[in-house]
């Protein structure tokens, strides 16, 4: 390290970051002497040409790692150490910065937390916990008065553990099993290093299914190239199956981002122990695509998605229902099907989406006699721009040509949209809500937007047909 800062300092650089961290399992007053001997020497390199900076973390002990059951200290130990670096590295051209010992404590609770945490969460924020990363907005007192009214006792969390301790996280399968956990402490007890699995004797630590994860070893000279080649040439997962799924996304649901949906969807599809088809190369994941993405806030009563998985040991509609027990409030699978091997991809079918505007319930005659009026010269039109904002500068966008129809439908109390695909993209749903009927951005929250069907291409099938229509007939 001493060599490689003094070729940096040498090179011109005016500084250097130093990270340590403190309350290790183990750790003695000589390591923090070693830390502070090792700053200035550090320094010295420098030729009193440079900054360098001590950067101290707090060790908080991690669920489903071998230092699970170790305890944590608390803040008046962490301050303490604190301290010791205050006096011992007194210095101008060397800064001390280190997290505040209160929310070390916080996060030591939170980290080994059971079920009593998510009430103290809750009953802080009703306090007025708001932006608690910012220092400026920590408020250390209130979290200790939604300890005192929760009952918890912070000493109870930062604690040893007995090797014979059930955690409340055990229930959560990572992967790795506690039993190798607990080997993997007992040797850092000893100080003994476990061996490299990549260059030596597989740990059975359970992570690795030599499938979609497997360790990889190459020369440091070996291209990435025949790196990703020789991974991606492994043996086939098996018997696979595409399956289209329609699902919904409604509620609370449309506050999910598309890799959020993405996210629970897979996460749903694994609890049912049903195995996923992986993408071959260097970071496998699961091969899942979308029709479309749709924006946050915007509801779907017909989303679709075609799944890869290997052959599943059980009929569609069981394992739909599995999969629905598995996911958020708001999504729910409506349809599920087989293709064939020769079906359209979802790209290639979409064309166009459907949408109900649904306006406020007090909404007044006169509002929807105006929208009403506009509707027409609008589809009488043969071009039609609107003005958005991209990356902080007005954009002008021709809508006209992505607007198959428009309709206002006064019973219902909503605008009807009908929007088709060019090759430079589609209507946003806000972007006819602003540019047509003249909303404000402050009006435009109040319109709920749902996305009411999809429209497929001239050649798609039947089949195709009946999965995007939610015909009952063919649901699972």
């Amino acid at each position: 390290l001493l060599a490689t800062t003094a070729q940096v300092f040498a090179a011109g650089w005016k500084a250097v970051k130093l990270y340590f961290m403190l309350g290790l399992p183990g750790e003695r007053e000589e390591d923090l002497e070693g830390i502070a001997d090792l700053a200035r020497k550090t320094l010295l390199t420098a030729e009193n040409r440079g900054q360098v900076t001590v950067s101290l973390s707090t060790f908080i002990p991690k669920p489903h790692t071998p230092f699970q059951w170790q305890r944590q200290i608390d803040c008046a130990q962490i301050q303490t150490r604190q301290e010791f670096f205050r006096t011992r590295l007194k210095n101008r051209n060397i800064s001390i910065k280190w997290h505040d010992a209160r929310m070390s404590l916080l996060e030591g609770v939170f980290s080994r937390g059971d079920e009593k945490t998510g009430e103290l969460i809750e009953t802080a924020f009703r306090l007025g916990c708001r932006f608690d990363g910012w220092s400026d907005r920590f408020r250390f007192d209130l979290w200790e008065e939604a300890m005192r009214r929760t009952g918890i006792d912070p000493e109870s969390y930062l604690r040893e553990r007995p090797f014979t301790e059930v955690f409340p996280w055990e229930r959560i399968e990572s992967g790795v099993s506690r039993e190798f956990l607990l080997a993997e402490a007992l040797r850092a007890d000893k100080g003994e290093p476990t061996p490299d699995c990549r260059t030596g004797q597989c740990g059975n630590c359970g992570v690795c299914d030599q499938k979609t994860i497997r360790t990889m070893t190459a020369p440091a000279d070996a291209s990435v190239g025949s790196l990703v080649s020789s991974y991606a040439d492994r043996e086939d997962e098996g018997p696979e199956k595409t399956l289209r799924t329609r699902f919904t996304k409604l509620g609370p649901a449309r506050f999910l981002s598309h890799l959020e949906l993405s996210s629970a969807l897979s996460r749903a599809v694994s609890l049912t122990g049903t195995s996923f088809i992986y993408s071959k190369g260097y970071h496998p994941h699961p091969k899942i695509s979308f029709a479309g993405a749709t924006s946050v806030g915007m509801e779907s009563r017909g989303e679709f998605v075609d799944i890869r998985i290997q052959d599943p040991c059980e009929e569609l509609g069981l394992l739909t229902a599995r999969i629905n027990a598995g996911l958020p409030v708001g999504m729910r699978i409506t349809a599920m099907v087989e293709l064939p091997p020769n079906a359209f991809s979802l790209a290639e079918l979409a064309v166009g989406f459907t949408y109900d505007l649904i306006l406020p319930s007090d909404s007044t005659d006169e509002t929807m006699d105006r929208f009403e009026a506009k509707i027409p010269a609008f589809l009488a039109a043969g071009s039609f721009r609107v003005t958005r904002e991209a990356n902080g500068k007005p954009v002008i966008k021709e809508i006209r040509p992505f607007v198959a129809d428009l309709a206002l439908d006064r019973t219902g109390c909503r605008i009807l949209l009908s929007a088709r695909f060019g090759p430079e993209g589609t209507v946003r749903p806000a972007e006819v809500l602003t540019g047509v009927f003249g909303l404000s951005p402050e009006a435009l929250h109040k319109i709920r937007i749902v996305k009411t069907g999809t429209q497929l291409a001239d050649f798609a099938g039947i089949a195709d047909r009946q999965i995007f229509s939610g015909d009952p007939h063919k649901m699972y």
